[in-house]
């Protein structure tokens, strides 16, 4: 699915959704104004089928208390609320081995649980992670498709080769240390997230590498998204920009704001309030048809109310969460796009 935002507006194609296309998935979320840094693009979306806010917040309530053993780890939600555990999370810490998740998961108000398929993403480092309040990362945009394809799978090392690969991409050593590109590139990291900020009441967003859309990433609510956004923006999708600025390819350009035979400051205005509109009615387009397609989905776990799939839509691949017949939670990537 490509379409240049900063372009001239296409003709939409209203269609009724149905019950395995992805506009269930998006029911009721409404786009905002796109915003564009270099390569990487993002689209605000707004509103959310879970208006009870059933779920805890993800960097308040989740923590990672201990390491059992390398590729083992034990999460522990300490919100009074179920705990949707993010799609890839991890976490980084100096000293010891870093480790993330190969799938999402639900936990109970207070429930600890061991998971024995993550992943250690710091290659020949001793030490085991201790409990941290160090923020979370979610694996890069180009270890999702390899990270989930190895939920089950007890294996520590099972990501150093993809991790390798992906360093290399961004000019690093070849090797399987994800900190490498935290290392390098914290301000550039971060000064995406100041490109690509929250909005108010923000509950998800699409991002776009060149205009194709990289991932969909749906959260309960703002709360929620709040926590969310800036991991998910700093590690899963600046990356992206990285990547492409290291292979020295040029970022695809947007429809610049016309200035030729402006004679007042009230033109001025209009013009760019006309681009503007145009911007946000082009992404509504692109919401729709992002909508028209079908997916299919595999039951992980049932949780009383809360229930996880993995699922497979086109060239898309990832999780859900239902809070019963409500979308809660989705993150979905572009398995074409930029995947080592």
């Amino acid at each position: 699915m490509k379409m240049n935002l900063w372009k001239n507006l296409t003709d939409q194609h209203p269609t009724q959704v149905k019950e395995n296309q992805l506009g269930r998935l998006l029911k009721d979320r409404k786009v905002g104004q796109p915003l564009r840094y270099g390569h990487l693009g993002m689209i605000p979306l707004f509103g959310s089928e879970c208006t009870k806010a059933p779920y805890a917040l993800p960097e308040t309530a989740l923590s990672l208390t201990k390491v059992t053993n390398y590729g083992q780890m034990i999460l522990k939600n300490s919100g009074n609320r179920p705990a949707i555990v993010p799609l890839n999370l991890g976490y980084f810490q100096l000293g010891a081995q870093n480790h993330a998740m190969c799938t999402s998961w639900v936990l109970n108000a207070g429930e600890e649980k061991e998971f024995k398929d993550a992943c250690c993403i710091q290659e020949s480092q001793g030490g085991y992670i201790k409990e941290s309040d160090d923020r979370f990362i979610v694996l890069p945009h180009s270890l999702r498709k390899a990270a989930l394809a190895l939920k089950g799978k007890e294996e520590y090392g099972k990501l150093w080769q993809s991790i390798s690969v992906f360093n290399t991409q961004l000019g690093l050593k070849a090797r399987g240390h994800l900190d490498e590109m935290k290392q390098a590139f914290q301000p550039e990291l971060l000064q995406t997230v100041y490109h690509l900020e929250p909005q108010p009441e923000q509950t998800g967003a699409i991002f776009l590498l060149n205009d194709e859309i990289a991932g969909i990433e749906l959260a309960p609510d703002a709360a929620f998204w709040a926590e969310l956004h800036t991991p998910l923006v700093m590690y899963c999708y600046a990356p992206l920009r990285l990547a492409e600025a290291h292979a020295q390819r040029p970022a695809a350009k947007g429809e610049a704001l016309n200035v030729n035979g402006l004679t007042s400051f009230k033109m001025l205005k209009e013009r760019y309030e006309a681009l503007q509109h145009k911007r946000v009615k082009t992404a509504e387009t692109l919401l729709a048809e992002v909508g028209e397609i079908t997916y299919s989905s595999t039951k992980e776990q049932e949780n009383k109310e809360h229930r996880l799939f993995t699922v497979r839509a086109g060239a898309f691949a990832g999780q859900m969460v239902m809070h019963g017949n409500q979308m809660a939670y989705a993150s979905l990537f572009n398995e074409k796009v930029a995947m080592v």
